[in-house]
């Protein structure tokens, strides 16, 4: 078996822990803060501290099955992340880093359910559902992988 060299991961590792830890900071000092419930722009875009013990969206599937689905989500994640996305000499780098901004959001939900048994979301951004930063790395990472993978072919 081939040893993983830590090196070679440096942009997925970095970002990933990056990422998980500018959510869990946010998660655990926003609540507690003035900001908790903040207006930027009056019914569009403001702070507003929320719990979803549901998935996306706020769908309600039962608590285990959550941490089921949710772990094998992560799983695949990684599993097709290093075997595709990694093989791509040409974006080895940002590959690896958008990867790991995915992978640290998912962490971030997943520890936040698991830990206290639903998710801190406190963006709002109308007409989206509420969401957190967590939320952006996921979507806008795949996002990004979806075009540049799309883009390459």
């Amino acid at each position: 078996m081939a040893k993983l060299k830590i090196n070679k991961y440096r942009a997925f590792i970095l970002s990933a822990f990056l990422w998980l830890a500018i959510d869990l900071l946010i998660k655990y000092f926003l609540p507690k803060s003035d900001l908790s419930e903040h207006i930027f722009i009056k019914n569009f875009l403001y702070f507003s501290v929320h719990t979803n013990s549901g998935v996306a969206f706020g769908i309600h599937i039962g608590y285990f099955i959550q941490l089921i689905v949710s772990a094998v989500i992560l799983y695949l994640l990684i599993y097709f992340g290093f075997k595709y996305l990694m093989s791509d000499d040409r974006n080895r780098f940002i590959n690896q880093a958008l990867l790991g901004i995915i992978v640290g959001g998912a962490i971030g939900n997943m520890l936040n359910r698991i830990t206290l048994g639903y998710v801190i979301d406190y963006i709002v951004l109308r007409p989206l559902p509420i969401f957190n930063f967590a939320d952006i790395g996921i979507t806008i990472g795949l996002i990004v992988l979806f075009l540049m993978t799309y883009n390459n072919k």
